[in-house]
C-alpha cells in the first residue's frame, strides 16, 4: 500500500507542480492544449493505480465527501447538456485548442478529486500547498522577468505591457495568483522561524508585482478583496489587535507602495494621469478601441438572449462559439473586436446559463456555494476561491485555476484513518485495470501527437507547400480520426491539390471530408466558411461547385444572421463571379448591420463606378474614406468623378 500510495502522491505533486509551467511551440495552440493533455495523462496514470491500489485490498474505492452530491448533481447536468447538445463532439471534448469546460475534462478533475481524498492526510497537505506556493513563486517570477524583456522578441504581443507568463493570457495569470495570494499570506502568518517568513513573504510579494504587471482590472481587484477579507478574518480573531496589526505590516505597507508606484488600471482610475495642453494633431486614421466591459456588455445580453431560447439545458456544454451567432447583437459590429470569435461568455456564470441552461448554472452555484461553506472555516482556501469566482464574473476558467477549484476542497478534509475492510482482493481485475490504463494512456498521447502533426501542416500550407501539409493531416487523422479540425483541414488541402494536379482522388477527398466535418459540428460557422472556400476552388474545375459554395454562404448567414461580414464574404463571393448585381444586396446588408464597414462601402463604390452610376459611387467612396481615410484607391476614384 504504502508504495503505490507514495507513488500516487507524487503524480499529484507533479500535476500541481507543472501544470502552470507547461506550454509548448509546437502545438496548434501553445498553452491550454498542452496544459489539458497533461491533466489526462496524469488523470489516467493516478485513477490506474489507485484502482489497483483498491483491488490489493490497500485502500477503498470511494470516500465519501461533503462534495460527492453537489460534484455528482453537477456533472448529470453536463452530461445532458452533451447529450442534447448542438455539437456533441466538442461539449464531450471541449472546444478545440481549449479543451477544458469540456464533459471529458470535468470528468478527469472530478476523478482527480475522489482519488486525492482517499490519500489525502497532514502531511501531503503540508506538500501540496508548499509545491503550489513553489510552482506559483516560479511563475510570477517568470512574469516579473517577462516585464523588464526576458522573452519580449518571442511573442506578437507586447508582453512587458501586460505579462502572462507561462499561462498564456495575463487575465488567466492574474487569477492563478490571486488565488494562491491568501495560501502564501497565511504561511507567513503562521511561520515562527525568520527564513520561513522571509520566504513565504518573498512569495507574496511576487505575486502581487506579477499581478500588477498583468493589469488585469478583474484580477486586482479580486485580489485586494480577497487580501483584505483575509486580513479582516484574521484580525478579527486575534486578541491582540495592534501585535497582529504589526505582524501584518510589511504586507500593507508593500502592497500600498507598490499599487501606488507601479502603473496598473485601478491606480489609473483613482489617479488619472495629468494631460497636458497640446496643439491637436492631425489624425489620419479611425482606428477605436472598444473598452472591453462595453464588448462584455454586447457578449452577455446575447448570451442571455441564448439562454431565454434554450432555457434548460442550453444550447450544449462549451456550445459558446456556435451558438452565440444565433443572438449575437448587432451593436457587437460596431465595436473594435466586430470580427473576433467568441468561444466563452466573458462571464462563467453567464457561459453556463447560456450552454447548460438553468438547471447548469443552479448545479454550479450548488457546488460553488458547499464548496464557499465548507472551506469557510480554512480562511486562506476561502478567500482565494473567493478571488477566483470574482474573476469569474469578467472571465472564465482555464486548466489551471479548474484544477485548483476542484482539487483544493480536498484540503479541508481529515485523514482517512478508518481501516479498509475488503472481504477478498480482486487482484483479478488488475490486469483489466492495466489494459483500459494502457489504451487510454495511448490514445491521449496519440491525440497529442496528431495535434502536433495539425500544427506542422498549418505551417507547411501557409508556405504553399501543400502535399507535405496533406500527408501531415492524413497522420493526423490517423491517430485522431473524426476530429472536425483535422477533417476540415485536410479538405481544404484536398482542394488546393485537386486544382493543381486535376486528380479526381483528391476532389472526391476534400468533398467527403468537408461533409463529414459538417456532420460532426452542423453549427460551426468556421467549418461552413470553410467548405464555402474549399468549392470555390473546385469551382475553377467545375462550375457546378460554385452553387455548393454560395449554399455554405447561405447556411453561414441563416446561423450568423446579424455578423456583418458574412453578407460582405457572400458579396465578394458572388463579385469574383462576376454577378454584380446579385452581390450589391449582400454589401448593403453588410452596411445595414455595420454602418461604419469601409470596405463594403468601397466594393459598392467601384460597383457603381464601374456601372457609371456616377452619384450613387460618390455616396459610397465618400462614406468609405470616412471610416477608412488612408484608403488611395478609393480616393482616386472620387477625384475621377469629380
Amino acid at each position: 500500500m504504502k508504495k503505490i500510495s507514495k507513488v500516487i502522491g507524487f503524480f499529484f505533486l507533479s500535476l500541481f507542480l507543472l501544470t502552470p509551467f507547461i506550454f509548448t511551440f509546437f502545438n496548434s495552440e501553445l498553452f491550454e492544449l498542452p496544459k489539458m493533455y497533461f491533466v489526462y495523462l496524469m488523470a489516467i496514470i493516478i485513477v490506474s493505480l489507485h484502482l489497483i491500489n483498491w483491488a490489493q485490498k490497500n485502500v477503498p474505492l470511494f470516500r465519501r465527501t461533503f462534495l460527492d452530491i453537489p460534484l455528482i448533481l453537477f456533472l448529470i447536468t453536463q452530461t445532458i447538456s452533451t447529450f442534447i447538445s448542438i455539437d456533441p463532439h466538442t461539449s464531450f471534448f471541449g472546444y478545440y485548442s481549449r479543451l477544458n469546460g469540456g464533459l471529458l475534462s470535468l470528468l478527469s478533475f472530478s476523478f482527480l478529486y475522489w482519488v486525492l481524498v482517499v490519500y489525502i492526510n497532514d502531511q501531503l497537505k503540508s506538500k501540496i500547498i508548499n509545491t503550489l506556493l513553489l510552482s506559483g513563486l516560479l511563475v510570477a517570477a517568470f512574469g516579473i522577468a517577462e516585464h523588464f524583456g526576458i522573452d519580449k522578441n518571442t511573442w506578437v504581443q507586447d508582453v512587458q505591457s501586460r505579462v502572462f507568463s507561462t499561462l498564456g493570457q495575463p487575465n488567466w495569470l492574474a487569477t492563478f495568483l490571486v488565488i494562491l495570494t491568501p495560501l502564501s499570506i497565511h504561511k507567513f502568518l503562521e511561520s515562527t522561524k525568520s527564513n520561513s517568513k522571509i520566504y513565504y513573504l518573498s512569495i507574496t510579494v511576487s505575486f502581487y508585482l506579477c499581478l500588477l504587471f498583468t493589469k488585469s482590472k478583474s484580477g486586482i481587484i479580486a485580489g485586494l478583496i480577497s487580501i483584505s477579507l483575509y486580513f479582516i478574518f484574521y484580525l478579527f480573531k486575534s486578541k491582540k489587535l495592534l501585535s497582529s496589526l504589526k505582524i501584518i505590516s510589511p504586507i500593507i505597507i508593500i502592497i500600498t507602495l507598490s499599487s501606488i508606484f507601479i502603473t496598473n488600471p485601478i491606480k489609473d482610475k483613482i489617479f488619472p494621469s495629468k494631460i497636458e495642453n497640446t496643439p491637436p494633431v492631425e489624425t489620419t486614421t479611425t482606428l477605436n478601441i472598444t473598452p472591453s466591459e462595453n464588448i462584455r456588455k454586447i457578449v452577455w445580453a446575447g448570451a442571455i438572449d441564448l439562454w431565454l431560447q434554450y432555457p434548460l439545458f442550453g444550447t450544449g456544454t462549451e456550445t459558446f462559439a456556435y451558438s452565440y451567432y444565433w443572438t449575437r447583437p448587432s451593436e457587437h459590429n460596431l465595436t473594435s473586436e466586430w470580427d473576433f470569435l467568441y468561444n466563452k461568455a466573458h462571464n462563467e456564470y453567464l457561459n453556463f446559463l447560456a450552454t447548460t441552461g438553468i438547471f447548469g448554472l443552479a448545479a454550479y452555484l450548488f457546488l460553488i456555494t458547499i464548496i464557499l461553506i465548507k472551506t469557510f472555516k480554512n480562511k486562506a482556501i476561502f478567500c482565494g476561491l473567493i478571488a477566483f469566482f470574482i474573476t469569474n464574473f469578467a472571465g472564465f476558467s482555464v486548466v489551471v485555476t479548474s484544477m485548483l477549484f476542484f482539487l483544493l476542497p480536498t484540503l479541508l478534509l481529515k485523514e482517512n484513518d478508518k481501516e479498509t475492510k475488503l472481504k477478498k482482493t480482486k487482484k483479478f481485475l488488475i490486469p483489466f485495470f492495466l489494459i483500459i490504463g494502457f489504451i487510454l494512456l495511448q490514445r491521449s498521447i496519440n491525440y497529442f501527437i496528431a495535434d502536433i502533426l495539425y500544427s506542422k501542416s498549418i505551417n507547411y500550407d501557409s508556405i504553399n507547400d501543400y502535399q507535405t501539409s496533406y500527408d501531415l493531416t492524413n497522420q493526423a487523422l490517423n491517430l485522431h480520426p473524426n476530429e472536425p479540425n483535422f477533417l476540415v483541414k485536410n479538405a481544404n488541402l484536398s482542394a488546393k491539390l485537386a486544382v493543381t494536379t486535376k486528380d479526381p482522388k483528391f476532389i472526391n477527398e476534400a468533398i467527403e471530408n468537408i461533409n463529414q466535418a459538417i456532420k460532426i459540428s452542423p453549427a460551426n460557422t468556421g467549418f461552413w466558411k470553410e467548405r464555402a472556400q474549399i468549392f470555390y476552388y473546385l469551382s475553377t474545375l467545375d462550375n457546378q461547385y460554385f452553387q455548393e459554395s454560395i449554399s455554405s454562404l447561405l447556411q453561414i448567414v441563416t446561423l450568423a444572421p446579424t455578423d456583418a461580414k458574412n453578407f460582405f464574404t457572400i458579396g465578394q463571393f458572388l463579385e469574383s463571379a462576376q454577378l454584380i448585381d446579385q452581390a450589391i444586396p449582400y454589401y448593403q446588408k453588410a452596411i445595414q448591420l455595420k454602418s461604419n464597414y469601409d470596405h463594403a462601402y468601397f466594393a459598392l463604390g467601384q460597383i457603381y463606378y464601374n456601372k457609371k452610376e456616377y452619384q450613387l459611387a460618390k455616396e459610397n467612396l465618400e462614406l468609405d474614406l470616412k471610416y477608412a481615410p488612408t484608403n488611395s484607391a478609393a480616393q482616386e476614384l472620387l477625384n475621377k468623378i469629380n
